[in-house]
Order: C-alpha cells, then sequence, then structure tokens
C-alpha cells in the first residue's frame, strides 16, 4: 500500500512539472512583471503593438526549432512588443519580435517579421464606393508616387492612365512601380472583411487640395487563399480577379437582385394628399406587376409615419409609426397605403421630427435579407434642428446621412413646398439635399415640388418606384450586363430630370453586385497609396476610420458629455473652459495641475489615449480657452449641440450588433471593433 502511494506521489509530482514546465515555455517571462513594451516613438507613451497574419506560429524562442507554442494563430490577434527586430530587418522581413498578451510584463513568445504588421494607432483605411472614380494604385515605394503626385494635373494624368492600361493588358513587368491594385468592384467591407491600417502617413498638396500620401498593409481575414500576396507582378490570378467591372459580374448575380422600397413620410396635416397619391402610384404598379409573380417578388415595400412630438400636442397620436412590421408585396401595399392618414391636430410650429422617422425606418425596419435598400422620404417640412427640444432623436442630417450609408441604405427625398413658408424651405432643401447625397454619387437624389404641383409630384413618385421595377425587369431578362456597361439611364425615364435617381440607383447596384460577387481586397501586401483619384483629385479614394471598441466608444462618450457639462456650466458662471471642465467628473481621477497648465484640450490629459495618439487630429483637440472665448453663445451652443448628436449616435452604435467585427473569432465579444468613420469623431 505504501509502495502504491509512493508511486501516485511521484506520478503527481511529475504531472506538476510537466505543466510547470509548459507554463514557461508558453510565459516565458511570466516572472519579470517589471518589464515594459516598446513605446511607437521616444516622445510617445502609447506602447507598440502587432497584428498578426494569418495562418502564423508563435515560438517559445526567436528561431523555428525553439519549438511552437500556438500554431496557426487567429488573423489580427494583437500583442503588444517587448522586442523589436531592427529597421532593416522589419524592412526585409526578417527578424524576430518578443511579445506580450498585455503591458504589465506578461511576455508569451516570439513571432517572425514576416508574419505580423505593426499597428502604431487603431486607424485603417476603407475604400470609398468606387463608382466615378478609379480603383487605387498601391505602390512598392513612395519615391515614385512623390513624383507621381508632383506632376502637373493633365500629365498625373496621362501617367496614370498608362500604369492602368498597363495592370488592363495583363503584360506587368518585373520592374513596374505598382505592386498591387484595388478591384474595380466594391468590396463589402461587412461580408469581406479587410484590414488596411496605416504604417505611416505625409500630409501633401495635391492640386490645390490636402491631401495624404499613406502607407499601408493590405491583409484579410482567415481564409484559405488570406496569405496569398497579390502582387500584380507575380499573381496574375488576382490581376485578373481585379480586373471583373460590376458589368462583368452582373449576369452571374442578377436573378438573385431584389429591392426593398420603404416610404418615410410626414403625416401631419397637410400632408393627406400626398399620401393619397403615393397609394395610387402603389395601386398602378401592382397592376402592372399582377401578371409578373417572378417580378413581384422581387420587390417588397413598407411604410413608416412621423409626426411630432405627443409629449407636447398629445392628440399627434405617435411619434413615428411603422405600418409594415413584415414587408409587403406590392398588392399588399396599395392596401396598406390606404390607411396612412394625415392627422387632424395641428403640431406646434412648421418643423417636425423628421430625423426620428429616418432613424426608425433605418434601425428598425424588417429589411430582406440581400436585398438591395432604398428609403424614399416624402416631406413638406424641415426636421428640427440639433438642440431642439423636439428632436428626439437627436440627430441631424449629417449624422442620418451617416446612418443610412452605414446600413447600405440608398435614400431618395421628395421635398414638397407649401406656399409662404420660404424660410423653412431654405432649411427642408438643406437638410434634404445631406440626406440624399448618397455614396457613389456626384449630385443628390433629390426632387422639390411645388406643394400645388399634384401631377408634378406624382410623376415623380412613379418615376422612382418605375425606375425599380425596371431594373429588376432588366436583371430578369438577363440584360444587367449590358446596361451598366453602356451607362444608359437607369430611370427609363425622360420626362423628369432624373439623373440623381440613375445615379443613386447605379452606385447601389454597383454596391450590390460587389457584395453578392464576392469582391476580394488586396492582401498581404504593403504600398504607399494617395487618398485621391490621382487622374481626379476631387475625388476621395480612401476613408480614414477608427477601430474602436465598445469600451473606448465609452469613455468618448462620457468626454463629451463633461465638455458639454463645462460649456452649459460656463455659460452661466462666467468661468473660463478650462476652470469650469475641471468640475466635470472625469477630471476626479486625473492630474489637476495638468488641467491647469494646459493650452488646449489635447494637452489636457482627459483625451483618452487611443485618440490622443492618432496622426488625424480634430477641432476637439485643439480646443482652448481663447477659441471658446472667441465663440458667440449661439456657436457655443451649435458646437455642444453637435457634440449631443456625437454621444447619442454612439449610444445607437454601441447598442446595435450589427457593423461591430471581431478582428478574430477566438476574440472576446467585448473586444470587437467598430470603424467608425473620422467624420463621426467629435
Amino acid at each position: 500500500m505504501p509502495v502504491k502511494v509512493c508511486k501516485k506521489a511521484v506520478l503527481l509530482l511529475m504531472v506538476v512539472m510537466l505543466l510547470a514546465s509548459i507554463a514557461m515555455v508558453a510565459t516565458p517571462s511570466a516572472f519579470a512583471s517589471n518589464r515594459e513594451p516598446i513605446t511607437i516613438s521616444e516622445t510617445s507613451i502609447l506602447p507598440l503593438r502587432i497584428l498578426t497574419r494569418p495562418m502564423s506560429n508563435l515560438y517559445s524562442g526567436p528561431d523555428e526549432v525553439s519549438g511552437i507554442v500556438w500554431g496557426n494563430l487567429p488573423a489580427f490577434l494583437p500583442y503588444y512588443v517587448y522586442t523589436r527586430p531592427s529597421g532593416e530587418e522589419r524592412r526585409a522581413e526578417l527578424g524576430w519580435y518578443e511579445v506580450g498578451s498585455d503591458n504589465r510584463g506578461t511576455v508569451v513568445g516570439w513571432l517572425r517579421t514576416a508574419d505580423v504588421f505593426e499597428w502604431k494607432q487603431t486607424m485603417c483605411l476603407t475604400y470609398t464606393h468606387p463608382e466615378m472614380r478609379n480603383p487605387v494604385l498601391m505602390f512598392d515605394e513612395a519615391k515614385y508616387l512623390t513624383e507621381l503626385v508632383a506632376k502637373d494635373p493633365t500629365a498625373r494624368a496621362a501617367a496614370a492612365k498608362g500604369l492602368y492600361a498597363i495592370i488592363e493588358s495583363g503584360n506587368i513587368p518585373r520592374d513596374f512601380p505598382v505592386v498591387s491594385i484595388e478591384p474595380k468592384m466594391a468590396v463589402d467591407f461587412t461580408k469581406q472583411f479587410y484590414l488596411l491600417p496605416i504604417l505611416d502617413h505625409r500630409v501633401i498638396n495635391i492640386d490645390g487640395r490636402e491631401g495624404r500620401m499613406l502607407e499601408l498593409a493590405a491583409v484579410s481575414g482567415a481564409s484559405v487563399d488570406a496569405r496569398e500576396r497579390t502582387d500584380i507582378r507575380e499573381n496574375p490570378r488576382y490581376v485578373e480577379s481585379a480586373m471583373r467591372s460590376s458589368a462583368a459580374a452582373a449576369g452571374g448575380v442578377a436573378n438573385e437582385l431584389a429591392f426593398d422600397i420603404v416610404w418615410v413620410i410626414d403625416t401631419t396635416r397637410s400632408m393627406g394628399p400626398y399620401a393619397e397619391i403615393v397609394r395610387d402610384v402603389a395601386v398602378t404598379v401592382s397592376k402592372q406587376l399582377a401578371n409578373d409573380a417572378e417580378l413581384s417578388r422581387r420587390l417588397r415595400f413598407g411604410v413608416w409615419s412621423y409626426r411630432d412630438s405627443i409629449i407636447e400636442v398629445p392628440g399627434l397620436e405617435y411619434l413615428t409609426k411603422n405600418h409594415t412590421p413584415t414587408l409587403q408585396n406590392i398588392q399588399d401595399f396599395g392596401v396598406t397605403m390606404g390607411m396612412v392618414k394625415e392627422t387632424r391636430v395641428d403640431s406646434v410650429g412648421v418643423p417636425e421630427d423628421m430625423f426620428s422617422g429616418i432613424s426608425d425606418a433605418i434601425e428598425k425596419t424588417a429589411w430582406t435579407p440581400g436585398a438591395a435598400r432604398i428609403l424614399i422620404l416624402v416631406a413638406d417640412a424641415p426636421g428640427h434642428e440639433l438642440g431642439h427640444r423636439r428632436n428626439v432623436s437627436g440627430l441631424d442630417e449629417i449624422t442620418a446621412r451617416a446612418l443610412a450609408t452605414r446600413n447600405n441604405i440608398t435614400l431618395m427625398a421628395i421635398q414638397i413646398r407649401p406656399p409662404g413658408q420660404e424660410r423653412h424651405h431654405r432649411v427642408a432643401e438643406r437638410q434634404f439635399r445631406v440626406l440624399a447625397f448618397n455614396p457613389g454619387t456626384d449630385i443628390p437624389a433629390f426632387y422639390s415640388v411645388d406643394s400645388r404641383d399634384m401631377q408634378g409630384f406624382a410623376q415623380i413618385t412613379a418615376t422612382m418606384v418605375s425606375s425599380l421595377r425596371n431594373i429588376v425587369h432588366v436583371a430578369q431578362q438577363g440584360n444587367l450586363a449590358h446596361a451598366l456597361a453602356s451607362g444608359v439611364n437607369l430611370t427609363g425615364d425622360v420626362a423628369v430630370e432624373s439623373e440623381g435617381t440613375n445615379q443613386a440607383l447605379r452606385a447601389a447596384l454597383v454596391q450590390w453586385i460587389g457584395s453578392h460577387a464576392e469582391a476580394r481586397p488586396p492582401r498581404d501586401v504593403a504600398a504607399w497609396v494617395m487618398d485621391k483619384d490621382l487622374i481626379d483629385a476631387t475625388r476621395q479614394s480612401l476613408d480614414v476610420r477608427l477601430l474602436i471598441n465598445k469600451r473606448q466608444l465609452d469613455s468618448l462618450a462620457i468626454l463629451l458629455g463633461d465638455i458639454i457639462q463645462a460649456g452649459r456650466r460656463g455659460q452661466i458662471s462666467g468661468d473660463d473652459f478650462f476652470t469650469s471642465l475641471q468640475a466635470a467628473s472625469a477630471v476626479a481621477s486625473r492630474d489637476p495641475d495638468q488641467l491647469r497648465n494646459a493650452q488646449t484640450l489635447g494637452q489636457s490629459g482627459l483625451v483618452p489615449e487611443f485618440l490622443a495618439g492618432l496622426p488625424y487630429q480634430s477641432r476637439l483637440m485643439s480646443m482652448s480657452n481663447d477659441l471658446w472665448a472667441s465663440w458667440s453663445p449661439d456657436e457655443q451652443d451649435h458646437f455642444m449641440n453637435e457634440l449631443d448628436a456625437r454621444i447619442r449616435a454612439y449610444r445607437m452604435q454601441h447598442d446595435n450588433p450589427q457593423g461591430w467585427i471581431r478582428l478574430n473569432e477566438g476574440a472576446d465579444a467585448d473586444e470587437s471593433v467598430y470603424p467608425i468613420l473620422l467624420d463621426m469623431l467629435p
């Protein structure tokens, strides 16, 4: 018996020693808790991080014979850097990074330089809508791109066209300066997640405009070809796929094309006749589609109505109302529209809560999976401006437009102009034009019609619905590729000036085709790019986004709330901006001397590190006592109302599961990131 116990004890001891040795291999510097990670630069306090490329291995030492701690790492797994290879080793993709799982000295192993890329800030690039611009050229070295941008516009355009022609031919020499190219088709960021982290940037002037040359790394997720290098000088297969146009891909996906068409209608007292016209148009189209079940199946309709605050005027009955919890076919929709009635109760003033109607329609409609989304706004009054007590959503035309873009919604707007309201007409037109300026277009899908011109309104409404029916019919007949390639007017209309609708529908189609054809972005290359079209510098080719998690989003909202609180307090007390800010809640745990001595908010120590370390700065970062004092009370109010709109937008995004991305499948859900546009930063 004692012998058996001894054997068990020895066996247990061996197991413990084995587990301990494994733990020491997995975390070789677990006892070196005093170590600190390398910072981005000598002057920065932000730690340098790296992200793993797909199918990488974590080793126990700086060589491949030391043993693998973790094989086939998830893509985009972040690590802190404790030992960094030299610049020459990094450029040659040689050498090793010693990495840790946190910034407290927990070193876990070594990664090859070729298996990672440095992530100096949580910023990345996304391609803008590809319609009406040329694909982004990705240059091997900054020198050639610098020389190209320095040329006069005519010479630069000619040189760029020559580069495109060579790529199109497929005969690409080994010393070609372009290493890769953006696909012609739209890449759906939500389906084909790609990461274009900014490694370096230079602010330059191009044709009198500020532009940026950016060094980036093109990385995609964990697909089987994620490490397939898309160097066009050695990968003809990628060249062929990148040069495939939306028109060429249309035939393969046209049989899946469908549209969700959702109306957002002002149903205050003056709007009754227009709801009737929408119903009549629906009935007319219903009759046209009665004998084509397949065509009817591809069109689904919905309607939201909105009024104004029922707190002040309870007789209005509702603020917003969804009349179609499930989207309907055209026949049922005609019946539903007959039940959409205007109120008989007057609201307070002319503006209504239009932005609540738009945001609810965007966020709460039961959109059909895979369908292109169209929203049509019909109203005779503007929405309440930022800061108005009856603006329940807290949005304005800019944040509402961003909300539509984020949800891949094409928005069209019809403004009805009643007589005697010219001041309100100007406000409404400004709002409607911004709302209807869809990505990939030159002009907004916006119409303005006199309230007495009922026939004109009916014609515009019929044009919009008939255009969508026409596109689906063209796709059904197998002619969509020809229609896109030939550039014909997709609306099929000549009686109404419909170029805005035509552009909007083309852009929507290009986006939809790219998503369904699963256009693939460049991957596993590093390159220099320009954020403007090299042939037409007025067009933006790349958007800068900040990858932000929910904790960071919350901290940003708290900061903005404190700034609003400080601004309001200062307006009442007469204190300067920073004196008022010292009383804000977030300051309690900060260094009061740093805030007292700060010249700008960026120097105050209040701005979260992820925002303070960005190479792109905002108006918020330069806020100072002098700037605040130079503004009139109205200008101060407008600034704080803008911040409040941002807070509301952040809260909406925080609670919306759509758009959040896990950089790798094994990451905690709280570490998911959202690629927020810089325009949505304060």
